[in-house]
């Protein structure tokens, strides 16, 4: 038998020499996907803005690395599964409570961060769906965003009373050894105990959002008038490289003119 030894001159000879066929492997390819993108219904975007800024005045200036974590506490709020099941409760689609379809609903969503505020896209195949879930969300956003930082205030008010009167904790002997808490400035009726459980219950519905920041809907979101482009191409071109990739590997597995017959 004549073996075929494949190096990278005759690599090169074939390729060159069925190019023809490769272009229309790739333009095949291109057209298929073409095909299969106007036989998938059109998805649609549409984005409400909601601005998130830090009042300076009632702060200090915080440096680049507490901004961003603030601002990263501000994203987990957007995408949490609490906001995200009253989006889809306020919709009809679950009842409200209910975990649902949380993260086939989140893979729908697009958040991102813009001057002043932050971009929240929903994608569906009904611009009128699109818009409505996306100011439902913006929506849902801000509730959430603002009573956490209502909290927040609540436990800063907490947490500079408990600084103000002066508790410690103080070794005592009775009735058995241990430490207790000693106010040097507490009314009679305050108890460190309670006021300590306070704090942390309201510490943890800040949901760690700074007090000191605002929110507000900068833009409400309207039905789209056309749908993504994006998907449509990107169909196109993985045709396009599905085909170039099948028309190369059957330009390299065609056997040239030495290879065939046999001896």
């Amino acid at each position: 038998m004549v073996s075929d030894v494949l190096d990278s001159k005759d690599i090169l000879t074939r390729l060159i020499r069925r190019w023809p066929w490769l272009l229309l492997a790739a333009c095949t390819g291109g057209v298929l996907g073409l095909g299969l993108s106007c036989l998938l219904p059109p998805v649609y975007e549409a984005q409400a803005v909601v601005g998130v800024g830090i009042d300076y005045g009632r702060a200090l200036p915080l440096d680049e690395e507490a901004t961003r974590l603030a601002f990263d506490r501000v994203r987990e709020v957007f995408l949490s599964d609490v906001t995200l099941q009253k989006v889809m409760a306020w919709a009809g689609s679950v009842p409200e409570g209910s975990m649902g379809t949380v993260n086939q609903f989140r893979d729908t969503l697009r958040l991102s961060e813009v001057g002043g505020g932050w971009e929240l896209a929903v994608r569906h195949a009904s611009p009128q769906t699109a818009a409505r879930q996306a100011n439902l969300w913006k929506d849902a956003s801000l509730e959430a965003l603002q009573a956490a930082a209502a909290h927040a205030w609540r436990a800063a008010g907490l947490q500079a009373k408990w600084y103000t009167v002066g508790c410690r904790l103080r070794p005592v002997a009775t009735p058995s050894p241990g430490a207790a808490w000693s106010c040097s400035a507490a009314p009679d009726e305050y108890d460190p105990e309670q006021a300590l459980t306070e704090i942390e219950h309201e510490a943890i519905l800040s949901l760690g959002v700074l007090p000191a920041m605002s929110f507000s809907a900068l833009r409400a979101a309207e039905a789209p008038l056309e749908p993504l482009a994006g998907a449509r191409g990107m169909l196109v071109l993985a045709g396009c490289l599905a085909g170039s990739a099948l028309g190369l590997v059957a330009a390299l597995s065609w056997p040239g003119k030495k290879g065939r017959g046999s001896a």
